[in-house]
């Protein structure tokens, strides 16, 4: 008989964070749906390959070399990953396993959906929640025009689509998610789950409180590639003007920290 392969790969990609990497592992260990976990290591240093070594009789295959980045090692993950669906969680975050399991029986009743996302709670570096986000229904436009709204670290995907949009490009250092899911969630169904998927760790060596401008600044170069003519362009900078005045002042100046 055939090995059919897993229903799912979790790719996670990691560097330095063996910290929180257990937390991760057995979050996704947690996950009913039969899956594998690719984490791919850009030759961590902390303890990082000896701490996954255990792992690797339970099916976590791992990768520990040199790499170009964060998008690049995603992008090796993913071109490993034979699962039928497709998610990418950190190496300081984790699933929540029921809404993983959720999103894939999701994906199963609606053969034409090509992908789910859901909500995020973000906790602080001790694991705690601080702060649950249920984001609004599904619009392109709004995504596009927008972006923050849908939290990409919930999405989950169909490998079959992912091959027909290409892998990350690695142009983007901070937002190559942001254009890798714009490429893959134009024209196609789009569902969303009114249930947490994944815990977001926020902490101080989080990448997204390292240089939050440089983010939305890769964000709107990328949107701008979208835009039909120049009442879209206005519109795209206009948005992101208000985005960079309000948010701090709404937020307290806590902004970007979630909570």
């Amino acid at each position: 008989m055939t090995d059919a392969g897993p229903r799912l790969s979790v790719v996670t990609p990691t560097f330095n964070a063996a910290t929180y990497l257990r937390a991760t592992l057995e979050s996704v260990a947690a996950i009913t749906v039969s899956h594998e976990h690719l984490v791919i290591d850009g030759g961590s240093t902390d303890g990082t390959v000896e701490l996954l070594r255990p792992w690797e009789p339970r099916g976590v295959s791992c990768i520990s070399e040199p790499d170009r980045g964060q998008t690049h090692a995603v992008n090796k993950g993913l071109a490993r990953a034979r699962g039928e669906m497709l998610v990418w969680i950190n190496g300081d975050d984790e699933v929540v396993p029921e809404g993983i399991d959720a999103a894939i029986a999701h994906l199963d009743a609606h053969p034409d959906c090509q992908a789910v996302y859901g909500g995020l709670d973000f906790t602080d570096a001790d694991g705690t929640v601080r702060r649950s986000y249920r984001p609004a229904a599904w619009s392109f436009r709004r995504y596009l025009f927008i972006g923050d709204y849908v939290p990409t670290p919930t999405i989950v995907f169909r490998r079959a689509r992912a091959e027909g949009v290409g892998l990350l490009d690695e142009l983007w250092v901070d937002a190559a998610d942001y254009d890798f899911y714009l490429r893959l969630l134009h024209h196609v169904r789009v569902d969303r789950l009114d249930r947490p998927l994944v815990r977001f760790r926020y902490h101080e060596h989080s990448k997204s409180a390292r240089d939050v401008w440089r983010q939305q600044d890769e964000a709107l170069a990328i949107r701008l590639r979208w835009a039909r003519n120049a009442r879209d362009r206005a519109l795209m900078i206009g948005f992101d003007r208000l985005k960079r005045r309000v948010l701090p002042t709404l937020t307290g100046g806590r902004w970007p920290a979630p909570y």
